[in-house]
């Protein structure tokens, strides 16, 4: 061939090389800037990052490359490969011990990520590498002791460290037989013996090959079999046994497939009688789950509530809240879980901000996770406000003001009034500048509204607003705001009118009584009219009433045609036995039947059988509810709970208790006066037979020294500033104010003080005290003793029907018209007795009248 048709073709081939070369080179760049623009657009695009990410590795960009992989990893964990090959990388081209430091940084991050066995390899041989004298052994030994506590007992992979360890250790006693220190040989045998103990006490895989090793290096030292060693081993061979099946699940299955086999094998591990519930066991096999499936929302918060109740580290504890927030970002209740343990390990008030600010930046897929966010945080920043001086305390109240009108304006502006359709937001601003700030204007504004997003057409709230005026605002705006509710159209305008004159027969007089029932009257002949007209809203409106009054009636329903079933727990009351069965499509619900029965009247249950395992449960307040009352009583064991309820289903204050065991009824007699709701509850013996009932307060009814009894005080006070009266003059035990069952106070309040001097001082110095235009009066607290029913005088009932009343009363208008029939006939003896006689009757003479004392 010619010379020249050679270089030619050569020169040819060469040029079709470099425009190759040069067109791939622009077909990557391109890439690249297509793959920076679509992160710069979503910022959250995670396969984006990683497309990129290998796109450099290609293109041979170092410094492009290092920087696409901090953007990552600010964002997110990275995953064990994207971690493996960022090292790799860095190993091939350091030089120097700066660069050194920073790969040794980097390994420290990655395995802070998640569990892999190949990181902490690469670490290790790393490391060793480093070593440059003999200062090193003492680093990588401890480096090692970490590699083990992380990953030594996975159970496929967790030799592997051990080998590494043990490869390191024979090594160092490699070198020490080179001389002739005996005693340095000897120690660093046992060194070797004892990690071969501590590798095959602990179930792994590939095991007996090990065992095999082991005894083969004692033969080579001239070293005897340790028997402790041989057990310990055959202890894990059998644990290697029973676990296997959990293994082999997991290798049967795809990496995204094994969550279900994960959380059969941790409920293995934590059974006591099973897997032995080694938290060292369970944390690792919490690790190698979210290795495998990081983005699963019940794993992580499965292991922070397990690392919670039983590591009690808070380092630890923050760290895998902090990983967990970083891998499932979407999660509103893992940040909330975070930002309470944040609160829980005394993190500082900027740290749990950041926390807070971090995860408003988040993405959440409804209003009610970021609703959820803002309250967590403002009723944080409301703690912040006790022990702090006045001072200090006002910044925080407004800092408490400016985070709410944040949450509300961002719910607002971002989904309208959906964001917080039932106003939590502002409900609870409402309750704490009432009772903490005392602020009424600002209530008044807020619940304005409140009112005007649409809620004003629910009584309920209405009803939420008067009781917030009449606790802590005056009558004038109480009035205003009946009227108001009143003259809206309101699901129920029955009970707000109601309210109102029952309100006016406790705080008004007869004028504005009758101005109300006026004002009553002529709303609900419009309401009349209108439903009238429409008689769906009558149905609507009128569905509590009549169910209501059904229950009521179905109450009075004879006891023989009831069909008591039982479950084997509790009997529900007058479950009416209809012939009829309902379809299983009925929307009507079942009763679910028990072991504990109502009588007529409700007053009280009837234990059927069940005595020996039952308990009374009394004192309790209105508000309490079954569960609150199991809770108090979970430590005695599981139990059943059934307050007794009228027939608008409200609670009346007392109930049954019934128990797996007859033994737990001894325990729980011992919860007597323990404090439920701020309340003591009484817990008696069940006996439901009235004459073996035994009678008597529960409270003591000798003089208390140490309590007194204050009465006379204005209805707006407040525990709070009882205690604020009562605390200058000695340390209080407890401050307990009277109420209705509406929560009212009923202006009657118990004080009680650590000791008898202080209560002494109490009462001679506040006693006739002027509290808000109303004298108190303060006496030591000694209950009456209850009188023997038989004691009592029974009289005949009051008549009802103008047929039924005294002859004497019809002909002309009684002086005593508020008075009963049979006590008008006391009062016209007592009058006959000194018609002339114009002494005033004291209230002595007026009890002897009433109890028919001489």
């Amino acid at each position: 061939m010619d010379v020249d048709s050679d270089s030619s073709s050569s020169s040819s081939s060469d040029s079709n090389d470099e425009e190759l070369e040069k067109y791939k080179q622009d077909e990557m760049k391109k890439k690249i800037g297509v793959l920076e623009n679509k992160i710069l657009i979503n910022p959250s695009d995670y396969d984006a990052h990683v497309e990129l990410i290998e796109v450099l590795r290609c293109a041979d960009d170092l410094d492009q490359l290092r920087a696409a992989r901090k953007r990552l990893n600010d964002k997110y964990p990275l995953s064990a490969n994207l971690w493996l090959d960022w090292i790799k990388d860095e190993i091939a081209i350091v030089t120097t011990d700066e660069e050194k430091d920073n790969i040794i940084k980097l390994c420290e991050k990655a395995v802070k990520d998640y569990l892999s066995i190949d990181l902490w390899l690469e670490y290790v041989q790393f490391s060793i590498g480093c070593m440059s004298d003999t200062t090193g052994t003492d680093i990588i030994r401890e480096l090692m002791e970490r590699a083990l506590t992380a990953g030594g007992l996975h159970v496929p992979n967790g030799n592997v460290l051990f080998e590494v360890y043990n490869e390191f250790e024979k090594l160092i006693l490699m070198s020490l037989k080179q001389g002739t220190d005996e005693k340095a040989i000897n120690d660093q045998k046992r060194r070797i013996n004892n990690l071969y103990r501590r590798q095959l006490s602990v179930p792994l895989f590939d095991m007996e090959n090990t065992y095999a090793e082991y005894q083969q290096w004692l033969t080579v030292e001239n070293l005897e079999k340790e028997k402790p060693t041989v057990d310990a081993y055959n202890k894990a061979l059998s644990k290697l046994q029973q676990i296997q099946v959990f293994e082999d699940r997991l290798l049967s299955k795809e990496v995204k497939d094994r969550l279900d086999s994960y959380e059969e094998y941790i409920r293995w591990e934590k059974n006591p009688k099973e897997g032995g519930n080694k938290p060292s066991r369970i944390i690792c096999l919490y690790e190698r789950a979210i290795a495998d499936i990081p983005l699963t929302q019940t794993l992580w918060a499965d292991y922070i509530d397990y690392i919670v109740v039983t590591i009690k580290e808070a380092d630890f504890i923050l760290a895998t809240c902090k990983r967990s927030v970083d891998n499932c970002t979407w999660s509103s209740d893992l940040w909330t879980t975070y930002l309470i343990q944040a609160e829980a390990n005394n993190q500082s008030h900027e740290k749990i901000t950041a926390i807070m600010e971090k995860a408003l930046s988040s993405w959440f897929s409804s209003p009610a996770e970021y609703r959820s966010l803002y309250l967590l945080y403002i009723f944080y920043l409301r703690r912040r406000l006790n022990n702090t001086d006045a001072e200090t305390k006002l910044k925080r109240i407004e800092d408490i003001r400016s985070m709410l009108e944040q949450g509300q304006k961002f719910l607002l502006e971002s989904y309208g009034y959906s964001g917080d359709p039932n106003c939590e937001l502002l409900l609870w601003w409402t309750d704490f500048e009432a009772i903490i700030t005392g602020d009424m204007e600002r209530v008044r504004n807020i619940w304005n509204e409140i009112l005007n997003a649409g809620l004003n057409q629910y009584s309920s709230y209405w009803m939420k607003y008067i009781n917030i005026e009449i606790q802590f605002g005056d009558q004038k705006h109480v009035r205003k705001i009946f009227a108001r509710a009143l003259m809206t159209n309101t699901d129920l305008p029955e009970t707000i009118g109601t309210e109102w004159i029952r309100y006016e027969t406790l705080y008004g007089d007869l004028d504005t009584l009758l101005n109300c029932k006026e004002k009553y009257k002529t709303r609900m002949k419009q309401v009349q009219e209108t439903r009238e007209k429409d008689p769906k809203t009558e149905n609507k409106i009128g569905t509590k009433e009549k169910e209501a009054k059904k229950r009521k009636w179905d109450e009075k329903e004879p006891a023989k045609t009831h069909d008591e079933k039982s479950n084997g727990n509790f009997k529900v009351p007058y479950a009416k036995n209809d012939n009829k069965q309902e379809p299983e499509s009925s929307p009507v619900k079942k009763f679910k039947t028990t072991e504990i029965n109502l009588d007529k009247g409700g007053r009280h249950m009837e234990v059927e059988g069940k005595e020996n395992r039952s308990v009374f449960v009394s004192n309790l307040d209105f508000a309490v509810t079954e569960l609150e009352v199991k809770d108090a009583l979970s430590s005695v064991g599981h139990c059943e709970v059934l307050l007794v309820r009228d027939f608008k289903g409200r609670s009346k204050g007392f109930g049954y208790v019934l128990f797996e065991k007859p033994e737990m009824v001894a325990e729980a007699l011992k919860k007597d006066r323990e404090s439920v709701n701020n309340r003591p509850m009484f817990v008696s013996k069940c006996q439901p037979d009235k004459q073996s009932r035994s009678s008597g307060l529960r409270f003591p009814t000798e003089l208390e020294k140490n309590k007194l009894f204050v009465k006379g005080l204005p209805f707006t006070c407040t525990k709070t500033d009882i205690e604020n009266i009562f605390k200058p003059y000695g340390a209080l035990k407890d401050v307990r104010v009277v109420t209705f069952r509406n929560g009212h106070s009923k202006g009657l309040a118990y004080v009680d003080f650590e000791d008898e001097v202080s209560a002494a001082q109490a009462l001679l110095k506040t006693d006739n005290t002027v509290i808000k235009d109303r004298t108190i009066s303060v006496a030591l607290s000694r209950p009456p003793e209850r009188r023997d029913p038989s004691e009592i005088k029974s009289y005949p009932p009051i008549a009802k029907f103008k047929s039924q009343a005294t002859p004497l009363l019809l002909g002309r208008r009684a002086k005593l018209s508020f008075t009963p029939s049979v006590l008008q006939k006391k009062s016209a003896q007592t009058a006959s007795i000194s018609a002339d006689d114009k002494t005033p009757l004291n209230n002595d003479d007026f009890r002897k009248m009433l109890l028919g004392s001489k």
